[in-house]
């Protein structure tokens, strides 16, 4: 796993992240949906994400923050996520989607980005189970973004995971999901972008 990936769960804005997490919790449960408040969680809120899995094979973002929207010029809460991901990693990319949903833990992830008018960046993102009824999880995510690393033509649609995909659980208690290794590099940077490439 490229080290400084591994070092996102211990960088500060996660950390704060986590901890604000950690506050809304009531006794080891997870936090409610309502407990997630602006007041608590002002520091993110413009790079937030609350992603929903309404059914096998679907993932829906329920909220976006206004620095992950003007990335992605398409929210729309019909989109659905896993349609965007690089058909090699499909099976790898629903797989976690759907362990994080399963299992109540953290999940890491660095993917890249291929937007609409043809840049190609590294995102990261933080994910974390919130409750949002009785037996229905939601994940709060915060995401960032490095500087443009390719530039090619403008596209139709996103394409999530073309260049990365690396993936970490976290374990807050109730454990990880038993059949899926705790850190995946499934799809690595390639040296010559790496190296420059994130800047936060």
């Amino acid at each position: 796993m490229v080290e400084d990936f591994t070092r996102t769960v211990h960088e500060f804005s996660f950390r704060r992240f986590f901890d604000s997490w950690q506050a809304a919790r009531v006794g080891d449960d997870l936090p409610a949906r309502k407990a997630i408040t602006l007041r608590d969680f002002a520091p993110f809120v413009s790079d937030l994400l609350i992603y929903e899995h309404p059914q096998p094979g679907i993932l829906q973002c329920r909220l976006m923050g206004e620095h992950i929207s003007d990335r992605v010029k398409i929210y729309n809460r019909h989109v659905n996520w896993l349609d965007l991901v690089a058909d090699d990693m499909h099976v790898a990319g629903t797989a976690w989607w759907s362990s994080l949903f399963a299992v109540p833990c953290a999940g890491v992830m660095q993917f890249s980005t291929g937007f609409l008018n043809g840049t190609n960046r590294i995102s990261r993102a933080y994910l974390l189970p919130i409750q949002h009824a009785p037996g229905v999880v939601h994940l709060l995510g915060l995401a960032s973004a490095s500087d443009v690393y390719e530039t090619g033509n403008p596209r139709e649609k996103l394409i999530i995971s073309e260049h990365c995909f690396q993936t970490k659980y976290v374990d807050i208690g109730f454990g990880i999901p038993a059949d899926l290794p705790e850190a995946s590099d499934h799809k690595v940077l390639k040296n010559a972008w790496a190296k420059q490439v994130y800047r936060g």
